[in-house]
C-alpha cells in the first residue's frame, strides 16, 4: 500500500488526474469546439477590419484627389468671377455715363428752349412796352403842341410813298 500511497502523493500522478479531469471537461463541454469558433470569429473580425481599413484608405485617397480639383476649380471659379465683376463694374460704368449724357443733353435743350422762349417773351414784352411809351409819348407831345399832328401826318405819308 505504500506504493499507492506514493503514487497518489506524487506529482505525476497528480498530474495525469487532473490532465484527465481536463480531458472530460474539455469533452463534455464542447470548449474545443467554442475555442474554434471564437478563433473563427476573431479571425473574421480581423479580416473585416482589414479589408475595412482598406475601403477607408482607397476612399480617403479618392477624396484627397477631389480635394485637389476642388481646390483648382474654387480658384478658377474665383478667377471668372472677378473677370465677369470687372466686365459688369465696366459695363455699368459705361452705361451709367452713357445715360449721364443723355440727361445732360436733354437738360441743355430744355434749357436752350426755355431761354429762347423766355427771351421772345421778354422781346414782346419789351417791344409791346416800347411801343406803348412811345404812343404815350406821342399823345403828350400832341397834346402839348397841336402843330405836330400836321408834322406827323406828312411824314407818315412820305414814308408809305416811299416804301411804294
Amino acid at each position: 500500500m505504500e506504493i499507492w500511497t506514493r503514487i497518489v502523493q506524487s506529482n505525476t500522478f497528480n498530474f495525469v488526474v487532473l490532465m484527465a479531469l481536463f480531458a472530460f471537461i474539455i469533452s463534455k463541454c464542447k470548449l474545443a469546439e467554442k475555442l474554434d469558433s471564437a478563433i473563427l470569429k476573431i479571425k473574421e473580425t480581423i479580416e473585416n477590419s482589414e479589408n475595412t481599413k482598406k475601403d477607408s484608405l482607397e476612399e480617403l485617397e479618392k477624396a484627397s484627389q477631389q480635394t485637389k480639383n476642388v481646390l483648382s476649380e474654387i480658384q478658377e471659379i474665383e478667377d471668372k468671377g472677378k473677370i465677369n465683376i470687372a466686365n459688369l463694374e465696366e459695363k455699368i460704368v459705361k452705361d451709367s455715363e452713357e445715360q449721364i449724357n443723355s440727361i445732360k443733353k436733354s437738360a441743355d435743350k430744355i434749357i436752350d428752349a426755355k431761354e429762347k422762349e423766355i427771351a421772345s417773351r421778354l422781346s414782346k414784352k419789351t417791344v409791346l412796352a416800347s411801343l406803348e411809351l412811345a404812343k404815350e409819348h406821342i399823345i403828350n407831345l400832341l397834346k402839348q403842341n397841336p402843330s405836330y399832328h400836321q408834322k406827323f401826318i406828312k411824314e407818315s405819308i412820305e414814308e408809305l410813298n416811299r416804301l411804294k
